[in-house]
């Protein structure tokens, strides 16, 4: 997924779970890296998900996807790091001009 359309489908989960009536943000950490005199910028997901939502009762961890072949790739990466039972990981996946995205449980539907 290009870094705009990832973008795109970034926005438009944090807005789909506002609207749902949940506080979200997104969860990128933007490094900076000093070599051979110049500065290079590294973004990394913090516990390896795009973002979050939460509400009165739920915590959420989501990353956003345009294309059903990577969720492999981020079930893998929300796999690396722990996770207590109360929080809820999503794989949420747009397909192209959807007005609602389909819900993908990492902990429901995919246990190891």
């Amino acid at each position: 997924m290009g870094t705009n359309k990832g973008n795109y489908y970034k926005r438009k989960t944090k807005a789909y779970f506002e609207a749902d009536g949940y506080v979200s943000e997104y969860l990128e950490k933007l490094q900076h890296i000093f070599t051979k005199g110049r500065v290079i910028y590294i973004k990394r997901d913090l516990l390896g998900a795009d973002g979050l939502a939460v509400n009165d009762t739920e915590f959420i961890l989501w990353n956003s996807i345009a294309n059903k072949g990577d969720v492999a790739s981020h079930i893998k990466r929300f796999k690396e790091f722990p996770n207590p039972s109360f929080i809820k990981r999503y794989i949420v996946y747009w397909e192209a001009r959807a007005r609602e995205p389909e819900l993908i449980d990492v902990d429901v539907d995919f246990v190891e």
